[in-house]
């Protein structure tokens, strides 16, 4: 499979044509969050921009490159939490710190339809793309919990099964419906991790 180039949203684009690009771009991850891939239309997405079908063609041909370009951007995000995250000093430290993004990622457009479509719904390429990369973000959590065991940061467990049980909580944050009452990003990763990593047991 031929590697993509992915775009970054972070930093203001180069030109005009990036600019739009990008808003382009979060408002289809938006419909596609919304409405869902398979009931979301070009014509949905056209319409959240005040442009016409025929212009959003300048930008992308299909809602399945529209799905590519926003999973890109997403994995971009993801990729670059897990690289700053190998800056703490231990696992416990490395995976509040990833978290702690992930929450604000999958609070946001691209990492919201990251999240939210489901692989029924894609391309076949886009499918095995952003599987490989859930795999590979999965694997790089449960080495988290791992280095946390040997230094002592984490109680002994089952690295795959908490990895998937971290991703589960988190991901639920991509479902919250927006507005005044919604707690922000990171109040809502300190909440979930005190809990997953304190337990529910009371305290002496």
């Amino acid at each position: 499979m031929a590697t993509r180039t992915i775009s970054k949203p972070r930093g203001r684009p180069n030109n005009r044509f990036g600019d739009r690009r990008i808003e382009v771009l979060r408002a289809a991850a938006n419909i596609f969050s919304d409405l869902g891939f398979r009931q979301a239309t070009l014509e949905d997405v056209a319409r959240e921009l005040g442009m016409t079908r025929a212009a959003l063609y300048h930008y992308a041909r299909s809602k399945d490159a529209l799905l590519t370009a926003c999973g890109d951007i997403a994995r971009q995000q993801l990729i670059e939490a897990l690289g700053l995250s190998r800056g703490e000093p231990d696992g416990r430290a490395r995976l509040a710190a990833f978290f702690r993004r992930y929450a604000e990622i999958v609070s946001e457009d691209f990492g919201r339809c990251f999240v939210l479509t489901d692989f029924s719904e894609m391309a076949e390429d886009e499918r095995e793309t952003t599987r490989k990369a859930q795999l590979a973000l999965g694997k790089a959590v449960a080495v988290m919990i791992e280095e946390g065991i040997a230094d002592g940061s984490v109680r002994r467990c089952k690295p795959v099964v908490t990895s998937r049980l971290l991703y589960a909580a988190f991901n639920g944050i991509a479902r919250l419906p927006a507005g005044p009452d919604r707690p922000a990003a990171l109040e809502m990763a300190d909440d979930f991790l005190e809990v997953l990593f304190e337990g529910l047991v009371p305290r002496s």
